[in-house]
């Protein structure tokens, strides 16, 4: 029987690397298929079909997604199971091969099993010479042993790894497959030892550490571990979007026929499957339409970070942070604010393409009720709170753009999202923004435009004369920012109470999008100071 050592001295490896490069080529056109189905054919379907019918066919339909889904995920792990063996079991044959040739070029033999001897035998060699002979034969013996050692130890890594798949891609009663996908891939990569991406904090120097991988690699870490790039702020947007949908799909997967009992799953799976269902009537959108999911959280309230269209491309981008009260709920509406700001900047400037950023990445006050006082809504706590994530997505967004000719960015902020802006204008280094545009604001946390990063010459406001808000400004959240001696531009809005400045043909809208533009807006007269 061939001994390991023999087998190990002579193996080819070359049918180990190409079905490595063969799966992850699955793994891709898996990926391809994903993207083509669910863009022309359940994206259209969504937003035309209607009827029982239709729930039972995008059902199917819907199940198939999935199942691609698990397809690419397994076949990128098996690809990167049998590559990461390929690399150690050669590795253990280069350390292998450089032991006998060192050993045969000082006179020793190794036979068939591996065991390093002598040639000869020297009958005048004094006791040291014998001494230092012994040595180096045990020298040579155990980086011998130690090379084959480690090739059965990648072997049984890599069968270990593959042995965590369970490849029932045809059992439809598993209701968890995507799921169980997810944590199996994790535990394989664990099995052979892989840490994953070493990802840099900076959203420009994970930008840098991006552009640095090769294709196969980028591939590997979107697949293999979507929380994680699709949570870095500076990577690319559609990068980001393809990792977060399928990390979307994988959680809804886990919570779906979950222990109702268990605390906070019915709210986790609420809060992904409105996420899910409003993204799935938009995916047939197309160009400066097309909807990138940036970010998620479907924990408490939910949080979702959503661009339509490609912000790395645009001309102009805009960044929406809404306000008091919103939730994954208001996804639907929020999303219908961000077309109608996107129609009229790009009706300002129709040479240019604009894309609308909506920001929930921070636990927005809740509205406060007679029978729930709600003190954070008068604080700057939630808004401190997110200020930093605020910062990193726009720094991020400046550090994903494509082209060597930076967007024209607007960070607009509405209610207390407002507040938010302010915050974090303020603070660190900035938004790195061109313009700030605020609506309904209550306070912006500084007592100047000045004090923000972006200048007074860049600070633009708006506020309806019946907005409630205006009983608020001035009291907890800092000065009225529409007032003279708070400096900027205000305005001219023609809406009325504090949720109507999207209304269509209305003046709040048109200059909100002159802003985003980046031409100037109709003023308006200052407000008086509050006493």
């Amino acid at each position: 029987m061939t001994s390991d050592y023999a087998r190990l001295l002579k193996q080819d490896f070359g049918d180990l690397k190409a079905a490595s490069e063969s799966w992850q080529r699955v793994s891709e056109e898996m990926e391809t298929a994903f993207d083509r189905h669910r863009t022309k054919v359940t994206g259209p379907l969504h937003a035309d079909w209607e009827g029982d019918d239709a729930e039972a066919a995008l059902t199917f339909l819907e199940d198939i997604e999935m199942r691609l889904h698990v397809a690419r995920t397994e076949a990128m792990t098996i690809a990167k199971t049998l590559g990461t063996t390929h690399f150690w079991m050669e590795q253990s044959q280069t350390d292998l091969r450089n032991a006998v040739r060192s050993a045969e070029s000082e006179g020793f033999v190794v036979d068939d099993s591996g065991a390093v001897g002598e040639a000869s035998c020297e009958a005048d060699e004094s006791p040291d010479e014998a001494k230092s002979k012994l040595d180096r034969m045990k020298r040579f013996q155990d980086e011998i042993d130690t090379a084959v050692k480690d090739a059965r130890k990648a072997s049984a890594d890599g069968h270990k790894a593959l042995s965590e798949l369970r490849g029932d891609l045809m059992d439809r009663s598993n209701k968890h497959m995507a799921a169980e996908s997810a944590a199996d891939a994790q535990q394989a990569m664990k099995d052979i030892g892989v840490q994953g991406p070493q990802i840099p904090d900076n959203p420009k120097d994970a930008a840098a550490w991006w552009k640095a991988l090769d294709d196969d690699t980028r591939r590997e870490y979107t697949t293999l571990y979507p929380e994680r790039i699709g949570k870095t702020n500076g990577l690319p947007s559609d990068v980001r979007d393809d990792a977060n949908r399928l990390r979307l799909d994988q959680e809804l997967n886990f919570v779906e026929g979950s222990d109702q009992a268990v605390p906070g799953i019915p709210e986790d799976r609420h809060n992904l499957q409105v996420l899910k269902d409003e993204l799935d009537k938009r995916d047939g959108a197309t160009g400066s339409k097309r909807l990138y999911l940036l970010d998620f959280d479907e924990f408490e309230d939910g949080k979702a970070v959503i661009a339509m269209g490609n912000p790395d491309t645009a001309d102009n981008v805009g960044v929406q942070v809404p306000g008091t009260g919103t939730t994954m709920d208001s996804t639907g509406g929020q999303l219908n604010r961000l077309g109608k700001l996107q129609r009229s900047a790009e009706e300002a400037e129709p040479s240019e393409s604009t894309s609308m950023v909506y920001w929930l990445g921070y636990d927005a006050p809740e509205v406060p009720v007679a029978e729930a006082p709600n003190l954070a809504v008068a604080g700057t706590g939630r808004a401190d709170d997110a200020a930093p994530a605020l910062r990193d997505f726009t720094h991020g967004l400046r550090a994903s753009r494509e082209g060597d000719t930076p967007a024209h960015m607007t960070v607009l902020g509405h209610s207390y999202g407002a507040t938010v802006v302010g915050d974090a204008d303020a603070g660190g280094k900035g938004l790195g923004a061109d313009d700030i545009s605020v609506v309904g604001s209550p306070g912006m946390t500084v007592d100047r435009a000045s004090d923000l990063h972006v200048g007074a010459d860049h600070f633009y406001s708006g506020v309806a004369g019946d907005d409630p808000i205006r009983q608020a400004q001035g009291l907890t959240l800092g000065p009225d920012p529409n007032t003279q001696v708070f400096g900027g531009t205000r305005f001219s809005t023609d809406t009325h109470g504090h949720s109507g400045y999207w209304d269509d043909n209305s003046k709040s809208l048109a200059n909100q999008g002159r802003i985003i533009a980046g031409d100037k807006p109709d003023k308006a007269m200052y407000a008086p100071i509050q006493m």
